[in-house]
């Protein structure tokens, strides 16, 4: 209202000119208006006086105009903050209902916001709503909404990116995500969201080369879990075109510091193991694992099924003289024992581990070694005994 004051002061000095200056000059002047056969006349002073009170009544005139249809319409904010009050009123009561679960309330409420200052949060929140009901295209006008405000827009492209997900529109979440600026792509939940889209459309050498400028982005756990996928589904493609010799060129092929990665050993042993080259798998299991278990490749001598299984046998019990209470050690080496068909060392490394610990995998095999010995017995209290233990 500042600049209302200083509009008066301006009037109310040129009014006092008016008067001063011609009572001074002793000249006072006239205007005379003619309409038809009526005729005013009056002094340049009332003249003026008139004007400017005509200018005044017209702004308070059309304040008032505006004030009424605010009224009405809720949308003023100058006057009083009863309307803001509501909206804001209703805003905090849609996010209660929406966290408690009761969607129609909430979506009632935040209606009432529309026309609030709320940077953004209340279309995010519609939106949610939208989401969880099923209602994508009304999900998606909300977000719309939302993006025009600075502050929501990352959250709202990647809401648009996840409705087009549920669509399995993988290409329009990815261009949408691709549309935010440098530092917006920096985002950690832009940065997740792009790597699960990627491996969606199955662009595992896209992912590869982003993958390193993401790492600042990703937790060390996700980072490891992708460089795991990344490699599972480069070699999955290849061997699934090309088949397993082609696989184990391509390998041959990669970067040395890639072939002592850790997440790719794992994940090309596996992909050895899903095309049926065990003897293969068991050679790099057995070479790369020279110096101690390796927490990436050890659980993948369970999947070994090979007639002649004694490098991986000798490693094993080469572990266990070092660590005898290992209890995992007793019942890989049962496992691996079983499947190459060594029952006696099967059944013994299982007891073994058994004492020490009593696991479902573990009493199972031991059933099914008895019901290779025709015990069904015994088989059977196995058997029981393993349903009853949890995984």
């Amino acid at each position: 209202m500042k600049w209302l004051a200083i509009a008066l002061a301006v009037l109310a000095a040129f009014v006092v000119a008016l008067i001063v200056g011609p009572m001074i000059l002793g000249d006072k002047g006239y205007v005379l208006i003619s309409l038809g056969s009526t005729a005013i006349e009056m002094t340049v002073i009332s003249f003026c006086i008139l004007v400017i009170g005509a200018v005044i009544a017209w702004y308070v005139l059309s304040r008032l105009v505006i004030w009424a249809l605010s009224l009405i319409t809720g949308s003023h904010k100058w006057f009083g903050t009863l309307g803001e009050r509501k909206r804001k009123r209703a805003f905090y009561d849609g996010l209660h209902a929406m966290a408690a679960g009761d969607f129609d309330s909430a979506q009632k409420a935040l209606g009432k916001t529309t026309n609030g200052d709320f940077e953004g949060v209340n279309y995010l929140a519609s939106a949610q709503i939208a989401f969880a009901n099923g209602d994508l295209a009304k999900a998606r006008y909300f977000l719309v909404q939302a993006t025009d405000f600075p502050k929501a827009k990352v959250a709202a492209t990647v809401m648009h990116a996840r409705v087009d997900m549920a669509e399995e529109k993988y290409d329009a979440a990815l261009e949408k995500l691709n549309e935010l600026d440098e530092q917006e792509r920096e985002n950690n939940q832009v940065v997740q969201l792009k790597a699960q889209i990627l491996a969606k459309l199955g662009k595992w050498q896209v992912l590869e080369e982003n993958l390193s400028s993401w790492r600042k982005a990703l937790p060390k756990a996700d980072y490891t879990t992708w460089s795991k996928r990344i490699a599972k589904g480069k070699f999955a493609e290849i061997a699934s075109k090309q088949g397993a010799v082609e696989l184990k060129s391509y390998w041959d092929t990669l970067p040395r510091k890639l072939r002592h990665d850790d997440a790719y050993r794992a994940a090309y042993i596996q992909q050895l193991l899903d095309q049926g080259m065990h003897a293969d798998a068991q050679k790099l299991l057995v070479e790369w694992q020279k110096r101690g278990p390796n927490s990436a490749l050890f659980p993948l001598f369970t999947q070994l099924n090979i007639p002649d299984a004694s490098p991986s046998l000798r490693l094993l019990e080469s572990w266990i003289k070092q660590d005898e209470e290992n209890v995992s050690l007793y019942s890989t080496l049962g496992q691996v024992a079983f499947n190459s068909g060594d029952d006696v060392l099967a059944e013994k490394a299982l007891l073994k581990a058994t004492k020490m610990q009593s696991r479902k995998e573990d009493l199972l095999l031991l059933s099914a070694i008895s019901e290779r010995k025709h015990d069904t017995a015994t088989a059977l209290q196995l058997y029981k005994e393993g349903q009853q233990l949890a995984s």
